[in-house]
């Protein structure tokens, strides 16, 4: 064991020492691993592992190590942790202790990039943890909610951070800025960028503008500013998130790497390829395979703004070997249409058509109807829940207010009355006749203004019940475009009133707008939703009254024909294509040959479980539209379902050995070998990097 000299104030631990001797122990092994944790590592381990300290002292120390190593992004320290965790866990009986040790060997894991391992041991310390403090137990749930955002599970990661935040709503500290900063960078996964600044900004100012540990939450805001279409406020945020961490010696390589996007977006490549690789280099430095993920991305979109595309693919591969080494899904998820275009400009076609399979089968891995549906209940239930709570709040303070009020005024006509009976006794009965008048007076006044009272609150009742159906309207519908959105389709299948589209079988038709993120990057953000508006506009002229549009996502939307069958679709598909073509689609002036693929498969909403019904005929109309997209977009394809046994179709679908079955019969297909003449194939712009 480490002689008592090297460990500073410490003597030479035995089985019997004292708690005081053990605190004492304690104190100093922490002081040592931060002054440096390679030196006190090996002694740290043989304490750990000495079975004859206790349990509770080995347990507690070895997660002091943990957060040292951390600290020291020493991420390696694992191979020891490992072994110790396993061997110690045992032995620690059900409580806060053991919940302690799961949760921070979870840590670990969490920053190595280990989500299902982290994921599995935050929720063994909620279950050893139910006695812990509720700060604590908060705790968990958000880093919890981090590992699950981490795999792609969006709404269990927004449902576990949404519990933390109501835990801590019952303390007297309030949420934590760990836990603001974790919406606030979940809010960027979900798109919702309202949220995310708002939650950033709200961390900012709980941990202080000037607290090197606010760096990558203001590089969180900045990536929200950024989808705003607020780059000189994100350049802002940028800029004070770099001088902190200048100040403290932490450059921040998530903010590094969102100057570069934003110096991107200035039309500055040059400048922003410097900072992209100044980024990437923290990265590999600090063994952050997720964000040196992020980085090679940003690296291989410029090089492609650079017109170096070879070298674009070098970048963009290292990236995806990344993000398979960090497993995070929702990252690759956007890496492969960036990929896939490159390499189709490559002329490596193969290449191109191996990407877009697997990124085809992590898209129905990650998409998930259900799962979309339920971040937006969360997410509106917790509005509701949060402005139901501040009007509760208000109406209280007031009812109090005025209670006070009321007391006041019957103290001092208390006062009146004994001082009158006291210097006029004479006049006591003309007082007392006077005070009863003024009483009744006062009687009169309270009651009127009650019933105001009554009147306001009912007022804002109302009010509230407005909001509430305002919030409803919002929580199904797309702010942008006016269409429905998955959470109102969902509600539509699961209805029990009949309707039109569930008379008679209908037609699916999944759209999508081709090079889309083209005009994102070469115009702007906000020139793109105007095309979607613009376009969604075209799909109303077509629709029938009974027909159902919704935007399905980004650039993608779902067009349920009513009363129509396989044999309409190439006519309603025709009808589609020469609206979008005879749109005047224009930016800065500028006309836009804006065109759309679509793939197509026949839908009975009248099943017993509409929804699963749903959810096939939506993965073969995606099939569909694959192949079109791959035959080069601008047409349209579809399938007709001929096997009724689902069992068929579970899986990544191979099409060939279908349509050989019979389970599936190939309808009309309708593409051109190239783009239409005037398409704008803008370079494409990659996202920001939301981790803390």
């Amino acid at each position: 064991m480490q002689a008592a000299e090297a460990v500073p104030g410490v003597a030479e631990l035995s089985a019997g020492a004292s708690k005081a001797d053990q605190e004492a122990a304690l104190k100093a092994m922490a002081e040592w691993l931060a002054r440096d944790f390679d030196q006190a590592r090996p002694t740290v381990v043989a304490w750990v592992q000495d079975p004859a300290l206790p349990a509770e002292f080995r347990s507690r120390l070895l997660r002091s190590a943990i957060e040292a190593a951390r600290t020291a992004a020493r991420l390696t320290f694992a191979t020891d942790a490992g072994p110790a965790y396993q061997e110690l866990v045992d032995r620690l009986p059900t409580g806060p202790n053991r919940s302690q040790l799961h949760q921070s060997y979870g840590n670990l894991n969490l920053q190595r990039g280990q989500f299902e391992k982290a994921e599995s041991l935050y929720r063994l310390a909620l279950a050893d943890g139910s006695n812990r403090d509720i700060s604590k137990r908060a705790n968990v749930r958000s880093s919890l909610g981090v590992a699950l955002a981490q795999q792609g599970r969006l709404d269990d990661a927004l449902d576990q951070m949404l519990q933390a935040y109501r835990l801590f709503e019952q303390t007297e500290a309030g949420p934590s800025t760990d836990l603001l900063k974790n919406i606030g960078a979940l809010s960027v996964y979900l798109e919702d960028w309202t949220q995310a600044v708002n939650f950033s900004r709200l961390a900012i100012e709980q941990s202080g503008p000037d607290n090197p540990g606010s760096t990558g939450i203001y590089s969180n805001l900045a990536a929200a500013l950024i989808e705003q279409g607020k780059l000189e406020a994100a350049l802002e945020a940028l800029e004070r998130g770099m001088a902190i961490g200048a100040a403290h010696g932490q450059p921040s390589a998530s903010v590094i790497s969102n100057l570069g996007y934003v110096l991107r977006e200035l039309g500055r490549p040059k400048d922003a390829l410097e900072q992209f690789e100044r980024a990437a280099e923290l990265n590999r430095v600090e063994s952050d395979a997720g964000s040196l993920g992020i980085s090679l991305k940003n690296i291989g979109e410029t090089l492609i703004a650079l017109d170096r595309r070879q070298a674009a693919d070098v970048a963009l591969q290292k990236s995806m070997a990344a993000y398979r080494e960090a497993d995070i899904k929702p990252k690759r998820l956007e890496l492969y249409p960036v990929l896939v275009e490159n390499l189709e400009q490559l002329e490596q076609f193969p290449e191109a058509l191996a990407m877009m399979r697997e990124y085809r089968e992590l898209t129905e891995e990650l998409a998930s109807a259900d799962a979309q549906a339920r971040v937006a209940e969360l997410q509106t239930a917790f509005d509701l829940e949060r402005k139901e709570r501040e009007l509760l709040e208000s109406e209280r303070a007031r009812l109090a207010g005025e209670a006070e009020v009321a007391a006041l005024q019957a103290e001092q006509s208390r006062e009146r009355l004994v001082n009158a009976f006291l210097l006029a006794g004479v006049i006591m009965l003309g007082l007392f006749l006077a005070l009863m008048v003024r009483a009744l007076r006062l009687r009169t006044q309270a009651n009127q203004l009650l019933a105001e009272k009554n009147a306001e609150i009912d007022k804002q009742h109302k009010a509230l019940g407005k909001t509430n159906a305002l919030l409803h309207r919002q929580s199904v519908e797309d702010e942008l475009t006016g269409l429905g959105n998955r959470r109102s389709l969902r509600q539509l299948l699961g209805s029990k009133t009949p309707t039109a589209l569930g008379q008679s079988p209908a037609l699916l038709v999944l759209v999508d707008i081709d090079r889309f993120k083209g005009v994102n990057d070469q115009f702007g953000h906000a020139a793109g939703d105007r095309v979607l508006a613009q376009f969604a506009g075209a799909l109303r002229a077509v629709a029938g009254p009974d027909d159902v549009l919704v935007r399905w996502g980004g650039e993608e939307f779902v067009w349920l024909v009513a009363k129509a069958g396989i044999s309409d679709a190439p006519d309603r598909c025709r009808a589609l294509a020469d609206q979008v073509g005879a749109a005047d689609f224009k930016v800065f002036d500028r006309h836009l040959a804006i065109t759309c693929s679509m793939g197509f498969s026949t839908f009975d909403p009248g099943v017993e479980n509409p929804q699963t019904e749903f959810d096939l005929a939506l993965k073969i109309a995606d099939a569909a539209l694959y192949e079109i997209k791959g035959r080069g977009r601008n047409g349209w394809t579809g399938f007709e379902r001929r096997a009724d046994d689902p069992k068929v179709f579970e899986g990544s679908l191979d099409i060939g050995a279908l349509i050989k079955r019979d389970a599936l019969a190939r309808k009309q297909i309708q593409a051109p070998t190239t783009d239409p003449a005037g398409h704008s194939d803008a370079a494409t712009a990659g996202p920001v990097n939301t981790a803390g």
